[in-house]
């Protein structure tokens, strides 16, 4: 069984699954596949909603091949959790390949630099918060599932600490990335702000999951957006 937590060689964390190692192409399928009916189930019940026999039947599979594969409740939620972390860190991925090619545009100025040359005022930020709004609208109406999913994870840490670790390397391999994009662009606090723009994000697309999709304002959520990078940067 490997580690939850296991250190790469530049210091950083990964999540990593618990569960039985699968040699086979064919048990790894399997494997999978239980994992991703235990998601569902967080998506229509919690995380509480996890037992053997409910995800069993979920994925359609033998009683006896959940527990083979995860040798209790909790193995079984982590490996849950470290699905739902790898499809989400993937989205982010892609968000961030959107990013940084107009920040790297911007030829090492800062962005307040950047907005004020002759290029056309606000064109980079623009950009920006153009992306954010369409990764934060995507979110709420093509990934409304693991939007859910991470709602739920994320109470179920606060009383579980073994997902409360999880949860804490999640977040820090986001927190990486948007770092990295506002280093990018001379961000003179890049931790603090991503931490910001992060907690401004979750908190937009808590409130898009509290509306009917067809009722999600995606101007809106493009001014909230505009307000923080204006408040961050254009001082």
């Amino acid at each position: 069984m490997a580690n939850s937590l296991e250190r790469s060689e530049a210091g950083s964390s990964s999540v990593k699954y618990q569960g039985r190692k699968t040699s086979r192409a064919g048990s790894e399928q399997r494997r999978k596949l239980i994992l991703e009916a235990a998601l569902r189930i967080v998506v229509r019940e919690g995380v509480r909603g996890i037992r053997h026999r409910a995800v069993a039947k979920e994925a359609d599979v033998p009683l006896a091949a959940t527990t083979y594969y995860f040798k209790d409740i909790q193995e079984l939620i982590n490996d849950t959790f470290t699905l739902y972390a790898e499809q989400a860190l993937e989205v982010v991925n892609q968000f961030s390949m959107k990013l940084y090619e107009p920040m790297a545009a911007a030829d090492g100025k800062s962005l307040a630099e950047a907005l004020s040359s002759v290029n056309g005022p606000a064109s980079l930020v623009d950009v920006i918060v153009e992306a954010m709004t369409d990764y934060v609208t995507d979110q709420v109406l093509k990934h409304r599932d693991a939007l859910i999913a991470e709602q739920a994870f994320r109470y179920e840490a606060i009383l579980n600490k073994n997902l409360h670790k999880l949860g804490e390397v999640h977040k820090q391999a986001l927190m990486r990335k948007i770092t990295d994009l506002l280093t990018l662009i001379k961000s003179p606090h890049p931790e603090e702000d991503a931490a910001i723009v992060i907690s401004v994000i979750n908190r937009v697309e808590y409130e898009g999951l509290l509306v009917e999709p067809e009722d999600l304002d995606k101007e809106f959520i493009g001014r909230i957006l505009r307000r923080q990078l204006e408040l961050m940067f254009l001082k």
